[in-house]
């Protein structure tokens, strides 16, 4: 089953169960280890989930987190439990002296076992933030809610890139506010910037006036057209800003499975290409003729860019975004590497938590005159797997 499906029928199982939980403990019984099962780790080993983990914070001694996630046998997340009937903003401080005294923890969670808060340490490293960076309800997960929640997994977990991940979501979050508010209630500025090539006379605050609400009607209509195109699954493969990656739905992969370009698992909306499979086919070979190791070879679709990997998710080593217009791959690799690679080729810094290069090409078949930047890429994921085991 999916990991949405999965999650899904968490959800109306907690829902079910909601009204007859009285405290904390049957609140962490009934709803909060289930989705800490759902995340993959083994609730019944204290390796992997230690219960009342202890975490010293100056004189104070003996302070217990609830819930230490580990892996590798080293905690990585803490979760701080509450009953389903208490309000959580009154509870951020005891988390946030536990989070404050164990500095290899970048991450935290508070819950009730319906809300979750999640923290990290963005402003100051090892001060945990008094916002959480991404919050939301088990009971109406929304498909941003299961892509944060599935960064968070066993199998996905990577420190660094969730840092990075978590860092874009707060940027999203109040970029998307700004622009809220600005289509709602255009500023004097934003008015002026858009009429600035359409009125000849001065810009006066009668001006303003006469084209604020000419200009909310554009918005209005705009937005809708986007909504409308968007419905088009071609039309958003087309136009969708690459660098967007929060608020798609991904393609899963069975890691259980060996990947050789036919036992992907479509979610809906998301539509694997003939061109982004070649571009696997591409890539596949190409390692395979220089005698690359391809068995953990893997791919993982979604409606944003096409990731090629090396067993995980957390170990891509290409993402392929197949713009029509705008065709180009980004890489880990430093881009003054990749120019010497690829002298033919126009390539620029990526946008920022996405990878370090990018390289605009003109159709997939390019990636036949990559071959020493597709082995760079490889073998730079295999060493830190090396590194990392």
């Amino acid at each position: 089953m999916e990991f949405k499906q999965e999650l899904e029928k968490l959800s109306l199982q907690l829902i079910e169960r909601k009204s007859h939980i009285i405290n904390e403990e049957s609140t962490k019984q009934a709803l909060i280890i289930p989705f800490i099962q759902k995340l993959g780790f083994d609730v019944f080993n204290p390796l992997e989930v230690e219960p009342e983990y202890v975490s010293d914070f100056g004189i104070k001694k003996g302070e217990k987190v609830d819930y230490a996630i580990k892996k590798d046998r080293k905690p990585i997340i803490f979760v701080e439990a509450k009953s389903v009937n208490e309000k959580l903003h009154r509870h951020s401080s005891q988390i946030y002296r536990y989070f404050n005294a164990t500095p290899e923890v970048r991450f935290s969670i508070l819950t009730n076992g319906t809300e979750y808060k999640l923290f990290t340490d963005l402003k100051r490293d090892n001060i945990m933030d008094d916002e959480p960076f991404y919050q939301f309800n088990i009971e109406s997960l929304t498909n941003l809610d299961i892509e944060v929640i599935e960064h968070f997994t066993k199998e996905e977990f990577d420190v660094e890139e969730n840092i990075k991940f978590s860092q874009e979501l707060v940027y999203t979050n109040n970029i998307h506010s700004t622009l809220k508010e600005l289509f709602k209630n255009p500023s004097d500025d934003f008015v002026r910037f858009l009429i600035k090539d359409l009125n000849n006379q001065r810009v006066t605050s009668i001006v303003l006036e006469k084209f604020r609400p000419i200009i909310k009607k554009a918005i209005n209509h705009t937005l809708l057209e986007i909504i409308g195109e968007g419905l088009s699954f071609t039309n958003v493969q087309a136009d969708q800003p690459k660098e967007d990656i929060l608020v798609s739905d991904q393609t899963m992969v069975d890691e259980s499975n060996e990947l050789d370009g036919n036992k992907e698992q479509a979610k809906p909306n998301v539509l694997t290409t003939e061109e982004e499979l070649r571009a696997f086919s591409i890539i596949k070979e190409t390692l395979q003729v220089s005698g690359r190791d391809v068995e953990n070879l893997k791919y993982k679709d979604n409606s944003s860019y096409f990731n090629i990997m090396n067993r995980v998710i957390t170990k891509w080593f290409i993402r392929f975004y197949s713009d029509t217009d705008n065709k180009n791959i980004i890489t880990r690799l430093d881009t003054q590497i990749v120019e010497q690679m690829c002298p033919s080729f126009r390539v620029e810094e990526s946008p920022k938590g996405m990878g370090n290069s990018r390289i605009y090409i003109s159709s997939v078949e390019d990636l036949l005159e990559m071959k020493s930047l597709i082995l760079a890429c490889y073998d730079e994921v295999k060493e830190e797997s090396k590194i990392t085991t």
